[in-house]
């Protein structure tokens, strides 16, 4: 494939990176959400079929990153803007109100984390198989903060030099597995039941490090979820410091930041996802990431 490289890097407001199936094989893209066309990602004039990739060659820098060939993405699938991070790690209880209406009366005393691993990812319009194991699939609207530089004992003022951007994800929860034993993992890291997507966007246009973003999830288009992004309790710059004390971190890392109050569990009755939901998110500055649920024929 020949890629044209545009002069400028042309980030308007809203343009993000995301990934579709060109010529059946995936490719990093540029464009805004809902638009027609968008342009194949660009640094150095290469191309990429992957995120983390992309953005080591371009040392987390958005202004290294051009448009390329200029194509339609409506004719194309829309692939989950990353499907290989090395690492996936996420955050509990980062929300007040969230703690508080699962029963708690005070904050952790230091991020709450797990991890889920890339089989759980799935793209931002796809339809999502219910599991017949559980009853009790669960949403979750969460941030996502996707790493830029590989790092390690970042302070959270410098957290912005690592920060690359966000995007937005469903942390599906398997409620009934996830209450299993005292750790998460058995509920949280389920086959495709974490969309992402549908753009990653540089920080740099949503607030840096100090996002004031809302955050919205509706079942079937009534709001369940809304809060603000600035309401996390541990914050950016806070995740990046306390994770990169004990571990590096890479490009394309994400960091899952926690949800707001309003899941379906601790809910009179509980709203848990059945078969012909639809579940939105919306985030300001990142468009929405929209799934269909559908029962898995084995």
């Amino acid at each position: 494939m020949t890629i044209s490289v545009a002069p400028d890097s042309a980030w308007d407001g809203g343009t993000g990176l995301s990934r579709i199936s060109l010529d059946s094989a995936p490719v990093v893209i540029m464009y805004q959400p809902g638009a027609q066309h968008g342009h194949i990602a660009t640094v150095n004039g290469a191309a990429f079929t992957d995120l983390p990739a992309l953005l080591e060659a371009a040392d987390g820098e958005a202004s290294q990153i051009r448009p390329g060939t200029r194509i339609s993405v409506e004719a194309h699938e829309l692939l989950s803007p990353l499907a290989r991070p090395r690492k996936i790690i996420c955050v509990g209880q980062n929300y007040m109100a969230h703690v508080s209406e699962a029963g708690r009366q005070e904050a952790p005393p230091y991020p709450d984390l797990f991890a889920k691993w890339d089989n759980a990812l799935a793209a931002p319009y796809a339809q999502i198989q219910l599991p017949p194991e559980s009853n009790q699939v669960d949403f979750e609207s969460e941030l996502v903060i996707v790493i830029g530089r590989r790092s390690r004992r970042i302070s959270a003022g410098d957290a912005g030099d690592v920060v690359f951007g966000y995007t937005i994800a469903n942390d599906g929860s398997v409620r009934d597995y996830q209450f299993l034993t005292s750790q998460r993992t058995a509920g949280k890291a389920w086959d495709g039941l974490t969309p992402l997507g549908p753009v990653v966007v540089p920080a740099e246009g949503l607030g840096g490090i100090s996002p004031d973003l809302r955050i919205t999830g509706l079942l079937n288009g009534e709001i369940m979820q809304d809060d603000r992004t600035s309401s996390m309790i541990y914050s950016v710059g806070d995740l990046i410091s306390y994770i990169s004390t004990f571990m590096t971190l890479d490009p394309g890392d994400l960091i899952l930041t926690g949800t707001p109050a309003g899941v379906g569990l601790v809910r009179e009755p509980p709203v848990l996802l059945t078969d012909g939901d639809v579940f939105e998110i919306r985030i300001e500055g990142l468009g929405a990431l929209r799934s269909t649920y559908v029962n898995e024929i084995l």
